[in-house]
């Protein structure tokens, strides 16, 4: 095997592939990074055999062959190299890797035996922009639960529909998270299961721009392509929790804020919340004002804004982290919330359309709150 190819190029790559590989592994080989160098290219890959990201850059092949190299060593080597180019000379378990002034000698692994992940047949598939899909992922992966007492609310679900929409929906017990967007040439109604990891990854590949990526699903897996890099995961088994029926039909209080008011006011008061270790704050809604208050023994805080209230007025109380993960994500300048009591979940919509729709649960409020 000999090889060279540029250290910028290589950095990106080995940066994008170890995203997959798993820190510690009861297979040894997959502690490491995959490389095979033939024609002109080398094409890397990584993966804990339920996500696996491979990709490839040019590369002058004089050479060609393959191993697996010591992943996080390798990894940390490349991130230090100061030549333009790097040069690799090897044959069995021994790879010579130089650059600049650079002369490092590493002790590799016959790539024969690293483990495949199973292929990705086109049984069904969707296509959406990236800028959306990217969106649509920011502003529902939050909401994932990290328990492990249900896994399958560890990952996003995803809903296509023949009429060309997607609907993905996100929740952890506290919270719900669904976003809605058009797609084009989707293939018939699916529903699958992402893990989070998955998902924050494909967010982390995709260039949010208005180029199209498709999508594409075999029983077991999803698999998406962005320019040279090529992402493969296993989707979680078990059918979605019924969300639909934790949705409330009637409200009897609206109100009209604007969000980064709202972000920027929870913020204030949750540094006194989180004093308290209830993280607990106060949401008082009148006809045109809305006050959020929260007291610890370090002291208390009232922050007021103004806001358009339909309905009679009301005092809702919740952990200020959900408010704040939600207004963080979302870009809107105003939304409505809803809400028929202190104790039922409240409502989280846009002023037009339905592109979203968040549920929050509230705390019950106590003396003093």
């Amino acid at each position: 095997m000999r090889f060279t190819v540029n250290t910028r190029e290589l950095n990106e790559a080995v940066s994008i592939v170890t995203k997959a590989m798993p820190s510690h592994s009861s297979l040894p080989l997959l502690e490491g990074i995959y490389f095979y160098a033939s024609g002109n290219t080398l094409f890397l890959k990584c993966s804990d055999l339920s996500l696996q990201i491979e990709t490839e850059i040019p590369a002058f092949v004089e050479e060609e062959g393959s191993a697996v190299l010591p992943g996080r060593l390798f990894a940390e080597l490349v991130r230090r190299l100061t030549g333009e180019s790097v040069f690799f000379e090897g044959e069995k378990t021994t790879l010579k890797v130089s650059s600049d002034r650079v002369r490092t000698s590493l002790q590799v692994s016959s790539s024969d035996e690293y483990p495949e992940m199973r292929r990705v047949n086109d049984e069904f598939s969707a296509q959406i922009s990236q800028n959306k899909l990217r969106s649509m992922i920011k502003q529902t992966l939050f909401a994932v639960s990290t328990e492990d007492s249900k896994p399958v609310l560890n990952g996003v679900c995803m809903e296509f529909s023949p009429d060309n929409t997607l609907r993905m929906v996100a929740m952890d017990g506290f919270r719900l998270a669904i976003r809605s967007e058009k797609t084009k040439n989707c293939t018939g109604s699916k529903r699958v299961v992402i893990p989070s990891r998955a998902m924050q990854e494909i967010s982390n590949l995709l260039t949010g721009g208005d180029e199209d990526i498709k999508l594409v699903f075999s029983g077991t897996h999803i698999k998406i392509e962005v320019g040279y890099t090529k992402l493969i995961s296993r989707l979680i088994d078990g059918e979605y929790v019924n969300y639909a029926g934790f949705m409330p039909k009637n409200y009897v209080t609206y109100a009209v804020i604007g969000c980064r008011e709202l972000q920027e006011s929870t913020e204030r008061a949750s540094l006194l919340a989180r004093e308290a270790k209830s993280n607990l704050i106060k949401l008082s809604f009148e006809e045109e004002q809305l006050t959020i208050s929260a007291n610890s023994e370090k002291g208390s805080i009232n922050d007021q804004m103004t806001i358009q209230l339909f309905g009679k007025p009301m005092e809702i109380a919740f952990n200020s982290k959900y408010i704040i993960d939600l207004m963080r994500v979302l870009e809107d300048e105003k939304i409505i919330f809803r809400m028929n009591n202190s104790v039922t979940p409240c409502i989280v919509e846009p002023l037009e359309g339905d592109a979203f729709y968040y549920m929050i649960l509230p705390v019950r409020l106590f003396t003093g709150v």
